[in-house]
């Protein structure tokens, strides 16, 4: 695995928040949930099934779902006993999940979470026809969480309107995803409670799929555990990764699901995962995109290939798994983490687009792969896909649509042919000249996005090193 570290004129940030639990919660710590509720739904692999979570009072350690074509549950009511995930007794709350089995394609069904002693509310949700369906619509959204911890009720009521206003202006989505950064403090159950205060009236009817951020994680292990415990995602990634990493496909699309947050090493320093992981699970991304022969191969991951501003997390992510969406023709990346919206030109066949729908926004930076860039807005996008096009459309909250492009099928069959990257060639015209010299000291002083091709000693750095002997080979 090839580690890739920015050094010389940059700053870095490190925000170790470190608040008491007492002052998230009061001295009970409880949550106040006396009866199910937070019902989110998700897709399973199997195109007869839908998967469901939920919470419950702490006391309730047996659960079940009900399901029905029926919405009073007068007739052909099914059951399936929960699995229990979570049992919180510091806040107070128990954590289910359960899968519905036998569905029908474009059928409605109504169900209901919980007990004979208390059930939730009745929601419904349609299914799709995901082993055969012609063309599917997305929802994707970058990082929900909440730019002030003081102000986050608010902030996630705004971001809960937005997502409301999409469901409402695209009534007959397939699915959603999220790109990771769901909460700000991943291990905080009051965080996830505000969370699902605002995501489940709209995922307890439409199913959503999530990959974990680097706020997700857990310092002690490296892993994101509440967010495994609280998700039900599908189980065929790499082994001892299961939901870290996964792929989903509806009809004539493939969804690959990558936690990008290994590159922060966080679980190499806990011995939750090996250096040979790496390689493990770099096969696995190379082997699952392979075996595919769908249409149309999205990714999902929350750390950028191609950066807006310089991260070491994202140079690793460029540097390892970037080829092996270009050798598997990918045709899109979604991601997010630097709070901007960016949709870059396609980079080798690949279009990478950076979402935010939450309200903490970074500042957008020039960037020359970025075809546009928009700063200091919440924003969603769509995805429409056939057997014709993929279209990617970026809405703000209002609903008013930001960029927009179109992507037609490649012709898989036929292995493209790129210009090997010329080291010091920055600009990409296929010379090195004073202009590329130009443009790495410019990299360095402002902080700006980069690339591997800007470590021209190949030392693993990025610093004034480089322009040296950059500038030392136009003599």
């Amino acid at each position: 695995m090839k580690k890739l570290k920015k050094t010389g004129l940059f700053f870095c940030v490190l925000v170790a928040i470190l608040i008491p639990t007492m002052s998230w919660a009061g001295a009970t710590s409880s949550l106040d949930i006396t009866g199910p509720c937070y019902e989110m739904l998700s897709p399973t692999n199997s195109a007869t099934e839908m998967a469901v979570t939920w919470w419950d009072a702490l006391e309730v350690n047996t659960a079940s779902v009900q399901y029905s074509t029926s919405s009073n549950f007068s007739s052909g009511v099914f059951s399936v006993a929960a699995t229990l995930s979570k049992n919180d007794t510091t806040n107070g709350y128990s954590a289910f999940a359960a899968t519905m089995t036998n569905l029908t394609a474009d059928t409605t069904y109504y169900y209901r979470v919980g007990n004979v002693t208390a059930w939730s509310d009745t929601n419904s949700f349609t299914t799709g026809d995901a082993a055969s369906a012609s063309s599917l619509s997305i929802m994707y959204l970058g990082d929900a969480q909440y730019a002030s911890y003081n102000a986050a009720v608010e902030e996630y009521a705004t971001w809960g309107s937005l997502i409301n206003g999409a469901y409402t202006k695209f009534p007959n989505l397939d699915f959603a995803l999220m790109g990771g950064d769901l909460v700000s403090l991943g291990q905080s159950a009051v965080d996830w409670q505000r969370f699902y205060n605002n995501a489940s009236p709209v995922f307890s009817k439409l199913p959503v799929l999530a990959v974990p951020g680097n706020h997700e994680s857990n310092a002690t292990s490296g892993k994101p555990e509440l967010f495994l415990k609280l998700f039900d995602l599908p189980t065929n990634g790499p082994t001892g990764f299961e939901e870290e990493f996964y792929s989903y496909d509806y009809g004539n699309c493939h969804i690959v699901c990558l936690s990008s947050s290994i590159f922060l090493d966080e679980q190499l320093a806990a011995g939750t995962m090996t250096e040979a992981d790496f390689d493990t699970i770099k096969q696995w991304i190379a082997s699952d995109l392979a075996d595919s022969d769908a249409t149309w191969k999205i990714v999902v991951m929350h750390h950028p290939a191609y950066a807006v501003v310089s991260d070491d997390t994202a140079v690793d992510v460029l540097a390892n798994w970037a080829p092996v969406f270009v050798n598997a023709q990918v045709d899109l990346v979604l991601c997010g983490h630097q709070h901007v919206y960016m949709r870059t030109e396609a980079i080798k066949g690949v279009t990478y687009v950076m979402g935010v729908s939450g309200s903490k926004f970074y500042a957008p930076a020039t960037v020359s792969y970025s075809e546009c860039m928009i700063g200091y807005t919440s924003n969603y996008e769509i995805i429409n896909a056939d057997s014709n096009s993929l279209t990617v459309t970026a809405y703000d909250s209002t609903g008013t649509s930001l960029d927009t492009v179109t992507i037609k099928p490649k012709n898989r069959t036929i292995t493209p042919t790129w210009p090997e990257d010329i080291v010091g060639d920055l600009n990409g015209d296929g010379s090195i000249t004073s202009a590329d010299v130009t443009l790495l000291i410019s990299a360095i002083l402002t902080n700006a996005a980069y690339s591997t091709v800007m470590d021209v000693n190949d030392d693993g750095k990025v610093n004034i090193c480089d322009a040296h002997q950059l500038s030392l080979s136009l003599l």
